[in-house]
């Protein structure tokens, strides 16, 4: 199994690049006393790439196009690797039956829908973006009466007929069957990181919690050594017997409030939350944008939630694999 992203296929110019430097460095060491200048040596490189024949250039520019070949290759076991069942998905394509969509959705796909939905919103003065567009389509679908709905639900009526014929041919394949069971072990590994994730948070948790238990433990300790015996008598003799004691505000009280305060939930868009809750995976796709480094990227939400399904609804792995795209 391939565990290591491949590198990027080196060009043309930096194969004659590779070939060359070793001699350079060392003429350049003799040249300037045992020391060497890295930016002559650059410099010396490209002059004689420049002064290559087209013949000569012909071999790096061919030996370029093979390593880039074999680097799409590395690169496509690589990620099959990765997901399996989706390096299925795709090889499998035109056996797999798609899911049906809903009335609503065979609504906002279909053309003239769409284009009555911009003309509303640019007569009303509005930029026909996305998300308005979106927006109006779920105001135009809502102001159909049921004999205009009807139209829209028998097409979806018979989209199912279809996806359902369709699955029964799929399911009858063999290679339904090898599809299943990858299926199956992906989820089972899925579940084993879930559960994996859940007992690290746990532990973490625990942790910080004895950290502010010995934390305090040590403030007390430290009370009690700087108040001698000595000082407790005298404090005695010079505060008088009516005195009150000063409330003493006990340590990590601010913390604790500071834990209590819950962070504001963050805002989906309403296509990719209804996608998201068919999938199962609300909760976690609010967790993943949630993170304060995927915030800072600015990813879409779309692609959060496709790498999200990818990942099997492992919050983490669907970062790395956002950081790592």
């Amino acid at each position: 199994m391939t565990t290591e992203k491949p590198k990027r296929a080196p060009s043309s110019y930096m194969l004659f690049s590779n070939e060359i430097r070793a001699e350079l460095l060392e003429e350049n060491k003799k040249a300037n006393g045992g020391k060497c200048k890295i930016d002559e040596v650059a410099k010396a490189i490209s002059e004689r790439w420049a002064k290559l024949d087209e013949k000569e250039k012909a071999k790096y520019e061919e030996k370029a196009k093979q390593g880039k070949e074999d680097q799409a290759a590395a690169m496509k076991a690589y990620k099959d690797s990765q997901d399996p069942l989706g390096a299925l998905k795709e090889k499998w394509a035109d056996l797999i039956p798609k899911k049906p969509m809903g009335a609503y959705w065979i609504f906002a796909q279909d053309e003239a829908s769409r284009a009555k939905a911009e003309k509303a919103l640019t007569d009303a003065g509005e930029e026909a973006a996305h998300k308005k567009v979106t927006a109006k389509l779920g105001e135009l679908w809502k102001q159909l009466a049921d004999a205009e709905k009807a139209p829209w639900n028998e097409k979806a009526k018979k989209a199912v007929t279809e996806y359902e014929e369709k699955k029964r041919i799929w399911e009858a394949r063999p290679e339904f069957i090898e599809y299943q069971k990858v299926e199956n072990e992906q989820k089972e590994a899925a579940k084993a990181e879930k559960a994996k994730e859940k007992e690290a948070a746990k532990e973490e948790k625990a942790a910080a919690k004895q950290a502010m238990k010995d934390e305090k433990k040590k403030e007390q300790e430290a009370g009690k050594k700087a108040e001698s015996p000595k000082k407790r008598k005298a404090s005695d003799e010079e505060s008088p017997p009516s005195a009150k004691k000063a409330k003493v505000e006990k340590p990590g009280k601010a913390a604790k409030a500071a834990k209590a305060a819950k962070p504001q939930e963050p805002v989906v868009d309403a296509h990719v939350l209804q996608k998201a809750q068919k999938l199962g995976l609300e909760a976690d796709l609010k967790n993943l944008m949630s993170r304060s480094d995927v915030v800072a990227k600015g990813f879409s939400q779309d692609k959060m939630l496709a790498v999200l399904e990818q990942s099997g609804g492992l919050v983490n792995k669907a970062k790395h694999a956002l950081f790592g795209a």
